[in-house]
């Protein structure tokens, strides 16, 4: 018996080992259909690897051939498991060093119905692609770890701690300036909302009226050129109306610094006109009696008018119903020297605005009086006061 089980075993051991059986996936159970897609490169993926959909297993790759430098994967899908056409096909593996799979992808929006594969249908070399093989990761963290990456990284580090060198606080600083920026931003987003939405409405309005902002520009380019010709006689005509305004202002009755001026007496009448329109007491009963009468009076070439004269007094002259005023009299040579002296008041104040210091704005003396004789009153009966009857 031993001698059998030897004998048994060396013959089993001469098979070799390509002649064992490798364990591998299952077979796709129940009803399928067939469909084909290309690849480029099939890399390693064996027969009979799992066909998946969202990590779900649909089916199984039944045969894989060649042509032309095509991979053609013939899979066989469960009958209940509907692909939409369109659908994708990509080669990954679970783990770097697992079993390749092919993954499904539907590629299907929702709310769009697009016809099924259905039995033979092939999915091009379009939509199909491979995962990266593991001497593709290899090759690629060689060159990541060998070829100065981070050797470069280290460096640029190792320069940022140099060049910030003991000024963390400033950094900081700085970071905590711009954090108070972006939050006051993001605070007045709105009103900048605000203020971008007014300027496209603007900007709208301005192309809306685009043809009358030409128009209006073509009418005022003469006047701009006409302006730009004389623009020395516009230069001479501003210095003279500034040379006379600056003599005008010498004049008291133009200027208004004194009480007496134009203008005081202007300011004056106007507040009594203003004091007249909002008085409720305003009464035009007097004026209306007295309207139909200057009618009357001017409604002809010339004036005309019929006079009752009851009683009559002549100024300081007395009679039976009047006692007379001393103080009213007709003309005399006094009302002359009073009238010169006035004048001469006025024109003394104009030449000390005029030539005197007081041009310069400083106050001057004031003139000194005219000498005025008056002579005395004509002597004349005195007034007798005589009592009303």
């Amino acid at each position: 018996m031993v001698a059998l089980g030897l004998t048994l075993l060396l013959t089993s051991c001469g098979a070799g080992l390509d002649r064992l059986p490798l364990s591998g996936p299952h077979g796709a159970a129940g009803d399928t259909y067939g469909i084909v897609a290309e690849f480029v490169n099939a890399l390693n993926l064996p027969q009979q690897a799992k066909v998946k959909l969202n990590g779900a297993d649909i089916g199984e790759v039944s045969a894989i051939r060649v042509q032309n430098f095509t991979a053609y994967v013939e899979m066989r899908i469960n009958r209940a498991v509907v692909l939409p056409q369109g659908s994708t096909a990509e080669l990954r593996s679970a783990t770097p060093l697992g079993d390749l799979f092919v993954a499904i992808g539907s590629n299907a929006d929702s709310g769009t119905t697009r016809p099924a594969l259905r039995n033979g249908d092939t999915i091009g070399v379009g939509s199909t692609t491979a995962a990266a093989t593991i001497e593709e990761l290899l090759s690629s963290a060689a060159l990541l770890v060998n070829g100065g990456t981070i050797r470069q990284l280290t460096s640029v580090v190792n320069g940022s701690g140099a060049a910030i060198g003991g000024r963390g606080a400033n950094i900081a600083d700085l970071l905590q300036h711009s954090s108070n920026l972006v939050s006051r931003l993001s605070a007045r987003s709105d009103q900048m909302i605000a203020t971008m939405r007014g300027t496209s409405d603007l900007a709208a309005v301005l192309n809306d009226r685009k043809d009358t902002i030409r128009t209006a520009l073509n009418a005022a380019a003469p006047a701009t050129a006409a302006l730009a010709d004389d623009t020395n006689e516009v230069a001479d005509l501003i210095t003279a109306l500034a040379r006379t305004t600056r003599q005008l202002q010498r004049l008291p009755s133009v200027q208004g610094t004194d009480s007496r001026s134009m203008i005081a007496d202007l300011n004056r009448l106007s507040q009594v006109f203003n004091d007249i329109a909002v008085d409720p007491n305003i009464s035009l009963n007097e004026l209306n009696r007295v309207l139909p009468i200057a009618m009357k009076f001017t409604n002809s070439t010339s004036a005309h008018a019929n006079l009752i004269v009851p009683q009559l007094a002549l100024g300081s002259l007395p009679d039976k119903n009047f006692p007379g005023d001393p103080a009213l009299h007709g003309p005399d040579g006094t009302d002359w020297h009073l009238m010169i002296g006035s004048l001469r008041y006025e024109w003394n104040l104009l030449l000390s605005k005029t030539f005197g210091p007081e041009r310069d704005g400083r106050p001057a003396p004031a003139p000194a009086p005219a000498d005025e004789v008056i002579p005395p009153a004509p002597a004349g009966p005195a007034p007798v006061a005589v009592p009303h009857s």
